[in-house]
């Protein structure tokens, strides 16, 4: 059975994200930069090993969930007092299986709307997924191709962290793939925005993790267990894919490997922020953000109400000039009043339908000619004509093509070269009249 739990954040992320950029940031605040400048020390998931990379201290895990994890890293911070700890900014880096990669394809989607147009595509880009995630892209992404890496993260996962942290001490404000850290000499090369590709081998255990980074944006991500390589088909399909990238490749296979690329600042639209971090960060300057939420908010309203304010003062300039319009016209509605009364009155007489009998002999001797007609009958509008001729169809003929004439056929078939006519003059509409003054006849 479907589960219909409200998830307050999911609904929340959803309708920011609807919101014009600027309105969008003062809301939220520009957070998770925030964070990132604020972190300070760094630990790093290996193995079954937790290292600080500042101290380069090693602390062994005793499971892998988020209270494992959190005790591992609060024991290579016993020399922090509780104060230094609450005054602590730290970043976790993680291996890849704890993210889901997906490559979706938006056209003209800027850079400013990437995330948003992402974050509510969510359910169509992983269905199988029910649990809210939280996203990390570049949003320069938008700026190389209709194509784009993201990377997921459970929310429960985050969050869980977050909480476990906390019950330590521990001020966690960012959770980062380890792969998309600093790479020491060559963090340029990956993070300034040039087109530099790096190909980074990120090895352990358990798995294989080989990524593409152009220009701080993941192009590729590929991630395979090293129990499927035990499989021999598998092993040549990994060898060949790593093969083809042979060039500038980092590979780290061991924690160590990770000492000369202490750069948390580096790829940090890849970080994943907790609403714990971010809810604790936005406290601090709430009043600020509500004033300026706020602020924004009645500029927008009143630029969208601008052209309703301005449509009002027009409106009733518009209603001034048309009372003193009608005023004016007063006199001249009176006698437009007395003239529609007058031909209300009169119309019965003077609309009656004229039906121009002189014009239609006319045009019938010119058509009949030299034919005989032997008796014509008129009545509102329809003539019916007799008489005798060698061809009557070209009689009809003639009467067709006259304008002056309607309705044209033959009222009985011909019988010893006499015909019989009816036919309609095209002017007079005696219907018309019967319907506008007789209408109930």
């Amino acid at each position: 059975m479907p589960s219909f739990a409200f998830d307050y954040s999911q609904w929340r992320e959803q309708l920011t994200a609807f919101l014009p950029v600027q309105v969008r940031t003062l809301i939220q605040g520009a957070t998770g930069r925030d964070l990132v400048k604020k972190i300070e020390t760094s630990f790093l998931l290996f193995d079954n090993e937790i290292v600080h990379l500042q101290s380069r201290s090693v602390a062994v895990l005793k499971g892998t969930d988020a209270q494992s994890i959190a005790a591992a890293c609060a024991e290579l911070l016993t020399g922090f007092s509780a104060e230094q700890r609450k005054e602590c900014v730290a970043a976790l880096l993680l291996p890849a299986k704890f993210f889901v990669a997906t490559t979706t394809t938006m056209p003209g989607v800027t850079k400013e709307n990437l995330a948003s147009a992402l974050k509510i595509q969510a359910d169509s880009i992983l269905p199988s997924l029910e649990e809210p995630l939280s996203l990390a892209i570049n949003p320069l992404s938008a700026t190389q191709g209709d194509e784009h890496l993201a990377l997921w993260m459970l929310e429960t996962t985050l969050s869980g962290l977050f909480d476990a942290f906390a019950e330590k001490g521990i001020f966690l404000a960012a959770v980062k793939p380890r792969f998309m850290n600093g790479s020491g000499e060559n963090a340029s090369d990956i993070s300034d925005g040039s087109d530099t590709e790096i190909t980074i081998l990120d090895v352990d255990g358990e798995a294989e993790t080989q990524v593409v980074i152009r220009g701080g944006i993941l192009k590729s991500l590929l991630h395979v267990r090293k129990q499927d390589l035990q499989q021999e088909v598998f092993q040549q399909q990994w060898q060949e894919t790593l093969s083809q990238d042979s060039e500038n490749t980092i590979e780290l296979n061991a924690a160590t490997d990770y000492f000369s690329r202490l750069d948390i600042q580096a790829n940090q639209d890849y970080c994943f922020f907790p609403h714990g971090a971010l809810n604790a960060t936005r406290r601090t300057a709430q009043g600020k953000q509500y004033i300026a939420a706020a602020a924004a908010i009645v500029a927008v309203l009143f630029i969208a109400a601008v052209p309703f304010i301005l449509q009002s003062l027009e409106f009733r300039s518009l209603a001034s000039t048309l009372e003193t319009q009608r005023e004016m016209a007063s006199d001249a509605r009176q006698d437009q009043a007395a003239v529609v009364s007058f031909e209300n009155e009169w119309g019965l007489i003077s609309d009656f339908p004229e039906q121009q009998l002189r014009e239609a002999m006319f045009a019938l001797q010119n058509i009949l000619r030299p034919d005989t007609l032997t008796s014509m009958e008129v009545s509102e509008g329809l003539i019916k004509i007799q008489g005798s001729s060698n061809e009557p169809q070209a009689i009809l003929q003639r009467l067709e093509q006259d304008p002056m004439f309607t309705e044209v056929v033959f009222s009985r078939a011909t019988n010893n070269q006499r015909y019989y006519i009816d036919l309609r003059i095209s002017t007079v509409n005696f219907e018309g009249y019967m319907v506008r003054y007789f209408p109930d006849e």
